[in-house]
C-alpha cells in the first residue's frame, strides 16, 4: 500500500514493545488484536503514548457497545474482559466497523474522510500551510531566526500520525487561529481552545501489558447512540461554521442604535460538552488537513482551531479538587508528594479518576498508577515541561479512605519537616552572615536569603524520601489491622514509624550538607547542632501578632514598660 492510502486500522504506525521487549510498530488492529502479548505503547513524549491510549480506549468502548456487550455496569465489563481474555477478537472488530460503516475513516489521506482532519480545508495566511512539524508542538516550525534554531526534519507518515493525534489531545490555547474554507464556505475560529488534556493531569492505570491497562481504564458508564468517536462524525466546515462568532453584517445595530462595524464579531465562539468520554477522548480540537506525502514525509499542515470545549466538561481520567478545578502539575513539586490528592475518594460531583475505585474491583494485581501532563506557565499558553510519573500502588489503597487519609497525613508530616528545614537554613545563614546576634539590616537580609536560596536543601530531601515513599505504598495497609477494623498500636505500624524516622534522617543529612558548604565555622556548625524529631514534623505554631501579644498583655496588667 503506497503512502497515500495510508490506514491507520491496517497499516504500523504505533509504536510499542511487545514480551520480547523490543519495539515494534502496530495498527490499531493489530495493538489491540495483540494486545496480551504487548508490554504497552512506546514513545519518546509520555504525551504521545497517552493521546494513542485514550484513542484506543474509544475505539474499545465502541467495539464493546456493538457488539452487544456496553461497558454500562462493572457486571457488563466482566463479560468484555472473559471475551477479551487474550486481546480484542478480530470478528468483533470487523462486525463493529462494518456495522457502523465506517471501514474508510482512518485513511490519513483520504479526499472525503481524512483521519481526524477537515476534508478540502485551506487555511489563509502568509505562514499557511506550516510545516507538518508544528503538529509537535515541542519542535521548531517557524523560519531560523537565532544560532540555536535549525530547520527540523519532516515526520515520517506514521509521526505525522500520531503527531497529529497529540496535538488534538494535547493543543495549547495560543496556536494559530488562521481563518480557513472549505469550498466557498468560510471560517473564523477563536484563539481560545484548549485540547481536552492540556489542563490538569491525566492519571490511568497501567497493567502487565496493554491488554490489562486498556481493561483497567475502560470504566463502566452509559453510553448512548450519541456517543460517537471522530472516525463516526468526522468534523465538517458546516460544524465549525455553526458555532464560530456572528460577524456585523448591514443592519446590525449597536445599543445607541448605530450600525456596527462590517465584519465585526458580534458574538462568542459556541463552547461544546461532549456526549461521552468516547467524544471527548477524539475530541477534535484542531481543524488540520495534512499536505500529500512526498517520498515517505509529510512536508506541511494546514492548521488553526477545531471546536471549543465548554469548562464544565468533567474528564473521567482527571483528579479534581474541592473546587472542581482540575488537579495540574506542579513546576517544583514532583507529582508522588501529591497522591492522596490524586486517590482521594470523596466525590465531588462525581469528578474522580473513575478508573481507581473501578481497579480495586478488578481483581488484576499490582497495577501501577501513571500521572502525566503539562505543567504551564503563569500565561495560560506557556509550556515549562511535560512529565510522567508511575508509582507502584496496591489495590488496598485504592479502596480504603482510611489508608489514603493516613497517606496525606504522612505527607503532611514531610511538608512540616520541609518547613523546619528550611527555617533552620536559614536561621544558620544569618548566623554566618551576621555574626553576634544583632538584627540585621535590610541588605543584610537580602545577603542572607540570598545565601539560603544558593545552598537551598529542599531539592536533594526530597529527591532522596522519594524511595522510602515507595516503600510506604507497599508497606502501608499492613498497619491496618482489618479483623479490629482500626490501626494497630503504634509500636506495631512499621511502615509509618519507617516513614517518620526517613524524614526525620532525610531532613538532617539535608541540612548538614547544605550547612557544610558554609565552612565549618563554630557559629555555623552551632546553628544545626539540634537533630529532627518528632515534634518537627509537626505544623509549625505561627508566631503571635502584635496586637494578640498586646491583648495578652492587658489581660495580664499591661505591657512591661
Amino acid at each position: 500500500m503506497s503512502d497515500q492510502d495510508f490506514d491507520l486500522l491496517s497499516d504500523d504506525w504505533i509504536p510499542c514493545v511487545n514480551s520480547e521487549g523490543k519495539t515494534k510498530a502496530y495498527s490499531i488492529r493489530s495493538a489491540l488484536e495483540q494486545s496480551a502479548a504487548i508490554r504497552g505503547i512506546d514513545h519518546e513524549s509520555p504525551i504521545v503514548c497517552l493521546s494513542i491510549l485514550r484513542l484506543l480506549l474509544a475505539f474499545c468502548y465502541r467495539v464493546a457497545y456493538a457488539t452487544g456487550k456496553p461497558l454500562s455496569s462493572f457486571s457488563r465489563w466482566r463479560i468484555v474482559r472473559e471475551a477479551w481474555d487474550n486481546g480484542v477478537p478480530a470478528t468483533e472488530i470487523d462486525q463493529y466497523i462494518d456495522d457502523c460503516q465506517c471501514r474508510d475513516r482512518f485513511c490519513l489521506f483520504d479526499k472525503k474522510y481524512p483521519f481526524f482532519q477537515v476534508a478540502g480545508l485551506v487555511c489563509q495566511g502568509n505562514k499557511q500551510p506550516e510545516q507538518a512539524t508544528r503538529l509537535a508542538f515541542e519542535q521548531f516550525a517557524g523560519t531560523p531566526n537565532s544560532l540555536w534554531e535549525h530547520f527540523a526534519h519532516p515526520p515520517s507518515v506514521a509521526e505525522a500520525a500520531l503527531y497529529l493525534v497529540c496535538c488534538q489531545t494535547f493543543g495549547a490555547s495560543a496556536s494559530n487561529t488562521s481563518d480557513a474554507q472549505v469550498g466557498g464556505l468560510e471560517y473564523s475560529p477563536t484563539g481560545r481552545t484548549f485540547a481536552p488534556a492540556y489542563t490538569g493531569c491525566i492519571v490511568w492505570l497501567e497493567g502487565a501489558n496493554l491488554l490489562e491497562t486498556l481493561l483497567l481504564n475502560l470504566v463502566d458508564y452509559d453510553m448512548t447512540d450519541r456517543d460517537l468517536p471522530i472516525w463516526e462524525k468526522p468534523l465538517t466546515i458546516h460544524t465549525l461554521r455553526a458555532r464560530q462568532p456572528h460577524k456585523a453584517k448591514e443592519g446590525d445595530l449597536d445599543k445607541d442604535g448605530k450600525q456596527i462595524k462590517i465584519g465585526k464579531k458580534i458574538s462568542d465562539y459556541k463552547a461544546v460538552v461532549p456526549t461521552g468520554a468516547v467524544q471527548l477522548f477524539t475530541w477534535p480540537s484542531r481543524a488540520v488537513l495534512l499536505s500529500a506525502p512526498d517520498k515517505g514525509k509529510t512536508t506541511t499542515v494546514h492548521f488553526t482551531q477545531g471546536l471549543a470545549l465548554s469548562d464544565y466538561t468533567v474528564d473521567p481520567m482527571k483528579p479534581y479538587n474541592h473546587d472542581g478545578k482540575p488537579i495540574g502539575l506542579q513546576r517544583h513539586k514532583a507529582a508522588w508528594r501529591d497522591l492522596h490528592s490524586l486517590l482521594d475518594l470523596q466525590p465531588n460531583q462525581n469528578r474522580t479518576v473513575l478508573a481507581l475505585s473501578h481497579a480495586a474491583r478488578c481483581g488484576i494485581p499490582s497495577p501501577r498508577l501513571n500521572v502525566a501532563g503539562i505543567a504551564r506557565g503563569d500565561k495560560a499558553a506557556k509550556i515549562l515541561f511535560w512529565r510522567h510519573e508511575r508509582m507502584p500502588v496496591p489495590a488496598a489503597l485504592l479502596e480504603d479512605v482510611n489508608l489514603i487519609e493516613r497517606l496525606g497525613d504522612l505527607l503532611q508530616r514531610g511538608e512540616h519537616a520541609e518547613s523546619e528545614l528550611i527555617s533552620r537554613v536559614k536561621r544558620a545563614c544569618r548566623y554566618y552572615r551576621v555574626p553576634g546576634g544583632r538584627e540585621p539590616s535590610k541588605n543584610e537580609w537580602d545577603d542572607i536569603n540570598k545565601i539560603a536560596q544558593d545552598i537551598d536543601p529542599r531539592p536533594a530531601y526530597w529527591a532522596r524520601l522519594e524511595k522510602h515513599f515507595y516503600d510506604l505504598l507497599e508497606n502501608l495497609p499492613k498497619d491496618w489491622d482489618a479483623s479490629a477494623d482500626d490501626w494497630k498500636p503504634d509500636e506495631q505500624q512499621l511502615a509509618t514509624g519507617a516513614w517518620s524516622n526517613a524524614v526525620k534522617q532525610e531532613a538532617q543529612r539535608a541540612l548538614e550538607e547544605s550547612i557544610r558548604s558554609l565552612g565549618t565555622t563554630a557559629r555555623a556548625v552551632a546553628a544545626v547542632a539540634q537533630s529532627f524529631n518528632d515534634d518537627d514534623l509537626k505544623p509549625q505554631q505561627p508566631k503571635p501578632t502584635a496586637s494578640k501579644r498586646k491583648a495578652k498583655a492587658a489581660r495580664k496588667g499591661g505591657e512591661k514598660k
